[in-house]
């Protein structure tokens, strides 16, 4: 972990959010703010720790990860650069974190006092709004893929993350990914051996194709039709 110095007036990767503020907003946001960046594995916060901050992912993929059941760990979402990170902390009776959040790749990320986002919030009502658009997409996404993963077969569910990380996370095809098969199978609900198993069987199909970590998908229309089948 790093700490890095930069201006919130100055900087060039605002949200759009952070965008409409007018510049004594934006002076206010800059000493509530600081910037960090951590290495590939490293934990940004961790699950029941104590809130202080909002996060904004400035740069780099992050999992967000939810203990379960006997101490497994699941994998709910991957954030890419332009999310906030904890606005469920926006409540003040929230104490603690409701997840984890630990870095894919290298990230840079912008811890923001939880007063002084409370305070723009408060002040700028188009800010308010953008963060909440923000809010209103990313719990869509992740509302569908949980049916997705309660409704699906395994080879459905596969299919849907696959798609999901084609459009949602890389906005691209192909693309590098930054998981592991373990925690694809985190993410899905199922074993690593399983994960395996049916992305051969896709391969071996001429659905999608895998060197080493990039992944292109060569048939939409036919991972279209398993997603639909479930």
């Amino acid at each position: 972990m790093n700490i890095l110095t930069n201006s919130c007036v100055d900087c060039t990767l605002k949200s759009n959010a952070v965008s409409v503020l007018d510049s004594n907003e934006l002076c206010a946001l800059d000493e509530g703010c600081s910037r960090t960046r951590y290495e590939k594995g490293e934990l940004i916060f961790k699950e029941g720790g104590p809130v202080q901050h909002i996060i904004y992912l400035r740069e780099g993929f992050v999992k967000l990860v939810k203990r379960g059941a006997g101490g497994k760990d699941f994998i709910f979402s991957i954030s890419k650069k332009g999310s906030y990170l904890g606005l469920q902390n926006l409540n003040k009776e929230t104490k603690t974190n409701f997840y984890s959040a630990i870095s894919l790749t290298q990230a840079e990320v912008c811890f923001i006092d939880r007063d002084c986002f409370i305070n723009l919030l408060k002040q700028n009502g188009e800010f308010a709004l953008q963060v909440l658009s923000t809010v209103f997409s990313e719990e869509m996404n992740y509302f569908d893929r949980l049916v997705n993963n309660v409704q699906q077969q395994l080879p459905g569910r596969i299919a849907n993350a696959i798609s999901y990380f084609a459009r949602e996370v890389y906005s691209k095809n192909p693309f590098v990914l930054n998981l592991t098969q373990t925690e694809i199978a985190s993410l899905v609900g199922t074993s690593r051996e399983s994960v395996s198993r049916i992305l051969k069987e896709f391969q071996e199909m001429g659905i999608i194709s895998i060197q080493r970590n990039v992944f292109t998908i060569l048939n939409e229309t036919r991972l279209e039709e398993i997603k639909q089948k479930g």
